[in-house]
C-alpha cells in the first residue's frame, strides 16, 4: 500500500518490532540465519494490519438487543442506558470480545470512543492484548435521555483524560494513545467544546466524535445550537488536523470545504450507516476535497458484525449508488482500511504501508478458498475488497509480536472472553430490570 501502488511476490522480514525489508531480497538480509520465526504465506496475500478508525468497544456486549431503531431513539432508548449499566468489569469483558473478533479479522489498531465510566478497564484490557489503539472516554454533560449518572462537568470529564493521559499515554512501548472524545454536539456543552479544544492543543490529542450521521440528529442539532455540526466546530474552532469525525454522512459542500481547510479527517462506517438507516456517505465528494479518511465498523450494537472486509465490501458497493460515474477503485477501499486510516489517525509514519522502517504490523490473509478461486491474483484489491471476509486472516502482528495465527489467540482466550461476556451481559441486564 505504498505511494507507487507495488504488489509483488516476495518475503517481509521484521526486527525489533519494524519492518526490515520487503520484496525479493529480503531473505538475503538474514545472512544465511535461519530466522527466529517464520510464517509461510503461501497462497496468501501479505498487506499492512487494517486500521478501525471508528469503534466502540463498550458496545460489544449489546450485539442483538438494540435493533431496529433509528439513531436517536436507539441511542435514547437502549445505547446510553445499557452503557450507564456498565461496570469496569462487563467495560472490560466487552472489549475482550471485541478484540478478540477483531484480531481475528486482520485488525491491527482500533480508534475507540468508550462510554463515560470505566474507560481505564478499557485501556488496560488494550494494553494486555497488544493492539495499537487511540482511545478515549466519551464526554457528556447534557442530553435529552441522557442518564442523570452518564453526565458529569467538563472539568471533572477533561481532569479524567488528563489521568488517562498519565496512565496510557504512549503504553505499551507506544502503542497506546489517549484521545479526547467528546460524544455529538446535544450531549456537550460549549463550555465542554472549549475545554476540548484546549486540552487537545495543550497535550496534542486527537479530538473523536460523531458529526452529521443522522438527518434527525442534523435537525436537533440545528434546533440546539443554530447551525449544522460542521459549521459549528468551525466557528467554535474545533476542527484541525487532530480533528477526526465519525460517519459524515449528511455533510453539504461548504462543510466539506471547511473540513478541508482545517485538515480534519473522516471516518466511514457503511454497515452501520445503513442498519440504522441513516443514509449513505459520499466518500467520493471526501476524497475530491482531499480529506484524510478511514473505515470503522462502529459497535457490534449497530452492525452487528466488526469484520472489516465487509465493511470494505459495502463501501465500494455504496460508492456506486452514490456516483456510478465515479465509485472508488478497490484499491482506493483498501487504501481506506490502510494507508488512508493509518493517516487519518495521525500515524502515517508509523502504521499504513508495507515500508522498511514502520512498525511491523502485518497481515495475511488466505485466498486459496474456493470463494477466492480460480485467480485472486489477477487482481489482489478486488479480491480483498470484494471476495475476501476476517475468517480469511490468517495472522495478525503489531509491532512484531504476532497477536493471531490460525484460529489461535495469543494474547486472548476466545472462550474465555465468551463466556465472561455473556456472564457480565446477564448481570447488566439485571442491573437494568431486563430479561437476559
Amino acid at each position: 500500500m505504498d505511494d507507487a501502488g507495488t504488489i509483488a511476490p516476495g518475503d517481509v522480514l521484521v526486527r525489533d518490532g519494524r519492518i526490515a525489508a520487503v520484496g525479493r531480497d529480503a531473505a538475503a538480509m538474514l545472512g544465511g540465519e535461519p530466522p527466529d520465526e517464520r510464517f509461510d504465506a503461501t497462497g496468501m496475500l501479505v498487506l499492512p494490519g487494517l486500521v478501525q478508525a471508528h469503534l466502540h468497544l463498550c458496545q460489544t456486549l449489546f450485539r442483538g438487543i438494540a435493533e431496529h431503531a433509528d439513531l436517536m431513539p436507539w441511542l435514547r432508548e437502549r445505547i446510553w442506558p445499557l452503557e450507564h449499566a456498565h461496570t469496569a468489569a462487563s467495560a472490560a469483558a466487552s472489549a475482550r470480545l471485541g478484540l478478540a473478533e477483531l484480531l481475528a479479522a486482520g485488525v491491527t489498531c482500533v480508534n475507540d470512543m468508550g462510554t463515560v465510566r470505566h474507560t481505564d478497564a478499557i485501556g488496560e484490557v488494550l494494553e494486555t492484548t497488544g493492539v495499537r489503539a487511540v482511545f478515549g472516554k466519551a464526554l457528556m454533560d447534557q442530553g435529552v435521555g441522557v442518564p442523570a449518572g452518564m453526565l458529569e462537568s467538563s472539568r471533572a470529564a477533561l481532569d479524567e483524560v488528563r489521568a488517562l493521559v498519565r496512565r496510557f499515554h504512549g503504553a505499551g512501548g507506544g502503542r497506546l494513545q489517549v484521545s479526547l472524545a467528546p460524544r455529538f454536539i446535544l450531549s456537550c456543552s460549549e463550555e465542554s467544546w472549549e475545554g476540548v479544544k484546549a486540552v487537545s492543543s495543550e497535550l496534542g490529542l486527537l479530538v473523536h466524535t460523531h458529526l452529521a450521521e443522522g438527518p434527525t440528529e442534523g435537525r436537533e442539532v440545528e434546533q440546539a445550537v443554530g447551525r449544522s455540526a460542521a459549521r459549528y466546530f468551525e466557528h467554535h474552532g474545533v476542527l484541525g488536523p487532530r480533528f477526526i469525525g465519525a460517519h459524515g454522512v449528511w455533510l453539504e459542500a461548504d462543510e466539506l470545504q471547511a473540513l478541508q481547510r482545517a485538515n480534519a479527517a473522516l471516518a466511514h462506517c457503511p454497515n452501520a450507516n445503513l442498519k440504522l438507516g441513516s443514509g449513505l456517505a459520499h466518500v467520493r465528494a471526501w476524497i475530491d476535497h482531499d480529506l484524510r479518511r478511514g473505515l470503522g465498523c462502529d459497535g457490534a450494537a449497530c452492525n452487528n458484525r466488526l469484520d472489516p472486509f465487509l465493511e470494505m465490501g459495502s463501501a465500494g458497493a455504496i460508492s456506486r449508488v452514490k456516483d456510478s460515474a465515479r465509485p472508488l477503485a478497490a484499491r482506493e477501499v483498501v487504501a481506506l482500511a490502510t494507508c488512508e486510516g493509518a493517516r487519518a489517525l495521525g500515524l502515517a509514519d508509523r502504521i499504513g504501508r508495507l515500508q522498511v522502517g514502520l512498525d511491523a504490523d502485518v497481515i495475511a490473509v488466505d485466498v486459496s478458498g474456493p470463494h477466492h478461486g480460480p485467480e485472486p491474483e489477477h487482481d489482489p484489491y478486488a479480491a480483498l475488497v470484494y471476495a475476501a471476509r476476517g475468517a480469511d486472516v490468517a495472522l495478525t502482528m503489531v509491532a512484531g509480536r504476532v497477536l493471531y495465527r490460525e484460529r489461535a489467540w495469543t494474547t486472548l482466550d476466545p472462550k474465555a472472553a465468551v463466556a465472561d461476556a455473556r456472564a457480565e451481559r446477564r448481570g447488566l441486564l439485571r442491573r437494568l430490570g431486563l430479561a437476559s
